[in-house]
Order: structure tokens, then sequence, then C-alpha cells
């Protein structure tokens, strides 16, 4: 595992007890931490650079699973389950770059390596690049073509705007391949993926959404509409404990010094 550096105090709410290493040896390269993109219950999706100018990436990301416990409940094995099935889910998606990154490779039971792509997520365009969601469309069927099923095609922040016009997909952690248990489920998911790039295209690129898409953008069904209106209750309640903790510093993240990006998740409970 690699090593992290230490901390007085673990806090629980978040994955990793102190911040990871500063540096780690990749595929004969020594990268060193640069920012931290996201950290929260479940992992921690950091930015490592290199100065080698023999290392095929000069710069990664390494996702850190889950590694240790809540209060007095071991989690390590969630977080390498979870580690275990966002690779399972790359492993599928091979050769699909550049509209998906770069699988690395895991480092240990909690952690992998992907390539780092210098891009900008969906929620920071205003208008995105002429027949931008047309190729989105193509990417959710490619993706389906390889019997997974992207799920989290809602999050604009996960759907990137490369700086040639094209998408890409990053963080596949709630993502779903076909099982003999899951193949029916797995196509309404697949439907929802093509759904929720079609409503992306409706409300940011009205004028290029084609009369047969109109009504694709706004069927959503009535699990989804179960499911908004549960997951919209969920949130209300998860953002207002959170924020109570935050206001009463018990949700410090150990790795608050490294992240000076706009996380909106956290922006929601920090106000």
């Amino acid at each position: 595992m690699p090593p992290m550096t230490t901390s007085p105090k673990p806090n629980p709410y978040f994955a990793l007890p102190h911040a990871p290493a500063e540096t780690l040896d990749i595929a004969g390269a020594t990268y060193r931490i640069d920012t931290v993109f996201k950290h929260d219950f479940w992992a921690a999706a950091c930015l490592y650079v290199t100065d080698d100018p023999a290392a095929e990436f000069s710069k990664i990301v390494v996702k850190f699973g889950r590694a240790h416990r809540w209060k007095l409940v071991p989690l390590r094995w969630l977080g390498r389950w979870m580690i275990g099935h966002e690779c399972r889910i790359y492993e599928k998606l091979d050769g699909l770059a550049p509209a998906i990154p770069a699988y690395l490779g895991r480092l240990d039971a909690v952690s992998f390596a992907m390539e780092y792509v210098d891009a900008n997520p969906l929620d920071h365009c205003d208008t995105p690049p002429e027949g931008f969601f047309d190729r989105l469309v193509a990417l959710f069927q490619a993706v389906h073509g390889r019997k997974v099923a992207y799920v989290d095609s809602n999050k604009r922040s996960n759907i990137l705007v490369r700086p040639s016009g094209e998408p890409c997909l990053i963080d596949f952690q709630i993502s779903q391949r076909r099982t003999i248990l899951n193949w029916w489920f797995l196509r309404y998911l697949q439907r929802k993926d093509i759904y929720h790039a079609l409503k992306h295209k409706r409300r940011m690129a009205p004028d290029e959404l084609r009369e047969d898409e109109i009504a694709a953008s706004q069927r959503s069904g009535l699990l989804h509409k179960i499911h908004a209106k549960v997951s919209k209750g969920y949130r209300a309640i998860r953002r207002k404990f959170l924020r109570k903790k935050y206001q009463s510093g018990n949700l410090d993240s150990p790795t608050a010094d490294l992240e000076t990006h706009h996380q909106p998740e956290k922006e929601s409970w920090r106000d």
C-alpha cells in the first residue's frame, strides 16, 4: 500500500485517514502529489505530476478507495471492492481512448492510476462546441457496446470537453457492467445514459436538438421520477447533516490544503 503522511486525528467522514503519499513510483517514474480533486467518504482522487522526460504521462490521477474504519467498523474491504469494481470497468472499456482515460493499473488493493485528462468539465462550459452532444451520444453507445452502463451521466462534472471538442468520461465508480442477474436492468441504465445526454443537449444546445430527440430528452419514466424524488430528499438530509458537522468543526478534510479547486458538492454544505 502507498505510504501516507501522518496526521494526529483521522477523520472518519473521509476515505483516507491521512493525506496520501507525497511521492509515488509508478511505471518507472517518480510522481509527486499536486492537487486533490475530490475527497469524500468513499474515495479520494489525486493529481500526481512528474518532470521525468521518459515518463509516458507527465500527469496522472491516482484514486484511493476507502482505507480506514468508520468509528469501530472496518471498511477497508469496501474500499477494496469499490476500487476493484472500477478497475474492471476500465478494463472493459480498454481501447476507447481518448474518450476514456488510459487505465494504468492498480497500485495496491485500494488504489489505482489512470491518465490525467486536460479538459474542462461540462458544467464549466456555457456553450459546448457544435456537435458535442451528438459525439457524446455516440460515446455512450460505444460504452454500451462493451456491455457497460455509465450511470452517472446526470452529473455534468464527470463529462469532460477536450480542447478538440471531443467528449471524455471520467469516474466510473457507480458504473455497471452486465452480469447474468442484471442484464435487464443494465438496458434500463443505458437508456438513462442517452436520456441524460439529450437532456443536457436540450438545456445547453437547444438549437441543435433534432425533432426526434425532443421527446426522448423529456421522457424520464416512472422509475426515474421515483428515484429523483427519493434522492432529492436524501441529498437534502445529507447536506444538512454535513453542514452541521462542518460548522461544529468536525468535518475537516485531511487533504484540505491540497483541495484548491471548486467542488460544488462540498460548497453546498460549506455555505
